[in-house]
């Protein structure tokens, strides 16, 4: 299966055309094509050189592109697919670069469900609280996390190796090398499973390599345990400093109280300034973990604020401690595996 030659961003916000930049960055000859609603940001990207052509909507614009990485709000995500679905009939691999999966994957499932469009979540840890293509950066992904999810859940990893592993469907895998068989009109349900996923690792090996280009860290898991992790790093943070503002605002501070403030208020609550539309989104598309999670946040808060009113020193100091031990040991470790 050949190279990603010609790449597509939807969506040319801070993300999507950091990500455009980065790639033209790490490979010139690349060819990329922008596509976004705002006829003024397709005419920037232009102009600075992050992609070769751009166009304002989708339609049939797309239809010989390789890769299409898709940098919209998680709610248009599926709209997109769409769209790109209705724009041609020819095999692409579709990346999302959404802060949420499983609801993503669901209904790529859906949608492409007749297509011969490969869907791969994709998830940059990566970004800024500004927006817009005036903040892009090429090295945004640099050292940074892409998460990749091409399973819904543990069930389809483990049924998809299982599927893998089975030698009596190997010589179908050469038969497929070998004479590149388009047609599934001869093969059997399994085979023809294993057409597809032989296809969807080709594919997905080639991603990871491309994304490894731009200098980010690619760890590939379920889109479950994608949406169970991002609810502690990254999707309750961000309730927790948006909380800390309105509370702030809620007491009778003088104007002054902002300009009081040190670095860890300034570090706690920066992310609060973040697009509200974008991040309603997020926290609704993953809504049953954030539940759960604030729930089991507020039994620590409780526990803490019992040990507070009784005054309890040692149980402080440990909450305290413990905190600061496990932090940095995650920082060791990180900067060890770099």
């Amino acid at each position: 299966m050949p190279k990603f030659e010609k790449i597509a961003v939807v969506g040319i916000g801070l993300i999507g055309a950091s990500l455009a930049a980065a790639l033209k960055k790490s490979d010139p000859k690349l060819e990329l094509t922008g596509v976004d609603s705002c006829a003024e940001t397709i005419s920037k990207a232009e102009k600075m050189g992050i992609i070769d052509q751009g166009f304002t909507e989708i339609a049939a614009n797309l239809e010989d592109q390789d890769l299409i990485f898709i940098a919209v709000p998680v709610a248009a995500i599926p709209a997109v697919m769409r769209e790109i679905k209705a724009g041609g009939s020819s095999q692409q691999l579709l990346v999302d670069a959404g802060s949420t999966k499983k609801e993503v994957m669901l209904e790529a499932a859906e949608i492409l469900k007749d297509s011969p469009k490969i869907f791969v979540g994709g998830h940059p840890m990566a970004g800024s609280h500004k927006s817009g293509i005036d903040w892009h950066d090429s090295k945004l992904f640099k050292g940074a996390p892409f998460i990749l999810t091409p399973w819904l859940d543990q069930s389809q990893q483990e049924e998809e190796e299982k599927l893998l592993k089975n030698s009596s469907l190997f010589d179908v895998l050469e038969t497929f090398s070998k004479s590149k068989i388009d047609s599934a009109d001869d093969l059997d349900q399994d085979e023809v499973k294993l057409k597809n996923l032989i296809q969807k690792n080709e594919l997905l090996q080639q991603l990871k390599e491309l994304i490894g280009k731009i200098g980010a860290r690619v760890h590939i898991i379920s889109a479950a345990e994608h949406d169970h992790c991002t609810a502690y790093l990254s999707h309750l943070p961000h309730l927790l400093s948006s909380a800390l503002v309105n509370l702030s605002q809620q007491q009778d501070f003088k104007d002054e109280f902002f300009e009081l403030s040190g670095s860890g208020y300034r570090d706690m609550t920066r992310i609060a300034g973040s697009s509200a539309e974008l991040w309603q989104d997020i926290i609704l598309s993953n809504r049953e973990n954030l539940a759960e999670l604030i729930g089991n946040y507020i039994e620590e808060l409780q526990e803490l604020r019992d040990d507070l009113e009784a005054n309890e020193q040692d149980k402080i100091y440990n909450f305290l401690a413990k905190a600061a031990e496990i932090k940095t040991d995650a920082e060791n470790k990180g900067d060890t595996e770099k």
